[in-house]
């Protein structure tokens, strides 16, 4: 299917919607008869499981359909919920989410929530995908070759392990809406390799996701102007020659209180990401080059070889050796 079809595909009205334009807004539809129910935060409400759709495979797409609501329900999947063209009202878990056109949603398995009914001009996508998709399997792919990548990627499938959605508004530029087309076209006309095509372009949308998430992503402080991001970029920039002293006096903090607000955001104290920095500019050096393992250790700061081992077989589980011959042979 070529992007210039895809509108006229999705406007198109499908059986389900015709159904539901001569049974009026409030009837669902009688699939919901096939559909469990289950007694989830002390009330009921629908269970989604796509145990067909998933069967064999990470991710289905779905349009949603018009001329009616989905009523409140929890998914034993992750979700992305996408606006393509209107807008449409969630409510997760009691709390009202207007979402516009080019605005993205995710929401973790378990989540109660529903969307309101959806008019001729709303064109609302799901897209859903096992949870290992998620947090474990997918999530590596997209590297982790800094303190940043590695705070937003646990961040953002933490929150999608806590019963938690994130939302994300659309920018004025807004290249999510053109990978997600291309998403659709390989899931409404599958061709050679679209399940391939598919799962790169997931790739990408992560990758946009993690840039908007960087950018939305402020203290929870009111009190605070910096972003976590912004000390985490500092430290990826200087990890060689930063100090907890010298960060603290930079962004205005005592060392103090800068300690515990970096542990109470990343998880980690202010040594062990220079270390994780360390390691992961060690990994990229040898992935990338054939210098020897000695070398490596001096050029991200250690003089010590039996340091640096200890501490990369501590996070890597590996020799650096084997780390790097393990990435050679994909």
């Amino acid at each position: 299917m070529k992007l210039e079809e895809l509108d006229r595909f999705l406007n198109t009205y499908t059986e389900s919607e015709r159904w539901h334009l001569q049974q009026g807004p409030q009837v669902l539809s009688p699939r919901y008869q096939a559909i469990a129910r289950t007694w989830f935060a002390g009330r009921e409400m629908y269970l989604f499981r796509f145990k067909t759709l998933l069967e064999n495979r990470y991710v289905c797409v779905n349009k949603e359909s018009r001329f009616t609501h989905i009523p409140e329900h929890i998914h034993t999947v992750i979700e992305f919920v996408y606006v393509y063209a209107g807008h449409c009202t969630q409510m997760i878990d009691g709390r009202e989410v207007t979402m516009q056109q080019g605005d993205i949603c995710l929401l973790d398995t378990q989540v109660p929530h529903s969307i309101g009914y959806l008019g001729a001009e709303d064109i609302v996508i799901t897209i859903e995908m096992q949870k290992d998709y998620l947090t474990r399997g997918f999530l590596q792919r997209l590297g982790n070759n800094g303190i940043i990548n590695n705070f937003l990627m646990n961040a953002l499938s933490q929150n999608a392990a806590h019963d938690q959605y994130l939302l994300f508004k659309k920018r004025e530029e807004n290249p999510i809406h053109g990978i997600i087309q291309h998403i659709l076209c390989e899931s409404y006309d599958p061709g050679l390799c679209s399940d391939k095509m598919i799962d790169a372009y997931m790739v990408l949308l992560f990758c946009e996701i993690l840039r908007q998430y960087k950018n939305q992503t402020f203290s929870g402080d009111p009190g605070t102007r910096w972003k976590i991001v912004d000390i985490l970029d500092y430290i990826e920039n200087h990890y060689l020659t930063a100090t907890l002293q010298e960060t603290a006096q930079i962004f205005g903090f005592h060392p103090n209180y800068l300690s515990a607000y970096i542990k109470k955001e990343t998880g980690r104290s202010f040594k062990e990401l220079i270390i994780l920095q360390r390691m992961c500019q060690a990994c990229f050096y040898l992935s990338n080059t054939n210098l020897p393992v000695c070398e490596i250790a001096q050029k991200v700061g250690y003089d010590n070889l039996g340091f640096f081992y200890k501490k990369f077989e501590h996070l890597y589980h590996v020799t650096p050796s084997h780390w790097r011959e393990l990435q050679h042979n994909g």
